[in-house]
């Protein structure tokens, strides 16, 4: 093994020797070396190594990297790449991202594979989220990031979270809908 650096890319979950050699080979040796990267950088820079545009399930494999690296605690369960598809990752119709969710994926699949059927509508009596109704199957939109009501009254609280919580949950949602 003399000559070549030991790197612990190896210990994070879903690099396997093709996305260790790849990482390596764009400069990155070590888990570290990855803090603060986001996905979509790495999968450009792994494009252009490559030459390819390289199917978008290794921008969601790196999506899962970029989450293990930067999450103080990350959790293991949410390591999977397949939880980091466009439709968790990206922002749901409110603007929330369900693989942040501390009830993703074991007691909430998702918003769009659960239609908008959320789990606090159990306090609120309704059968189907406001928003995801309105944006996802009145208006057909991916999100509501184009409409000139944001935030409209469809954008109710979450009743088992504080006001303080919810209101910095809203301004997260709509920075993340305003910059789409």
């Amino acid at each position: 093994m003399e000559g070549k650096k030991k790197t612990d890319l190896k210990t994070i979950p879903n690099v396997g020797k093709a996305t260790e050699r790849d990482l390596a080979a764009m400069g990155y040796s070590c888990a570290e070396d990855l803090k603060g990267k986001r996905a979509e950088e790495l999968y450009a820079e792994e494009c252009a190594l490559r030459g390819e545009t390289l199917d978008r399930c290794q921008l969601y494999l790196l999506r899962a990297v970029e989450y293990f690296v930067n999450a103080e605690n990350p959790d293991r369960k949410k390591c999977k790449w397949w939880l980091w598809k466009d439709e968790y990752a990206l922002p749901a119709p409110c603007g929330a991202v369900c693989a942040e969710c501390g009830r993703f994926p074991e007691q909430c699949g998702g918003c769009r594979t659960i239609r908008g059927r959320v789990y606090w509508l159990e306090f609120t009596g309704g059968t189907q989220c406001p928003v995801y109704e309105c944006c996802a199957e009145q208006k057909r939109l991916r999100d509501c990031g184009g409409c000139e009501n944001l935030p409209c009254s469809r954008f109710t609280k979450d009743p088992t979270l504080s006001d303080e919580q919810n209101e910095e949950n809203l301004k997260k949602m709509i920075g993340r809908l305003k910059k789409r």
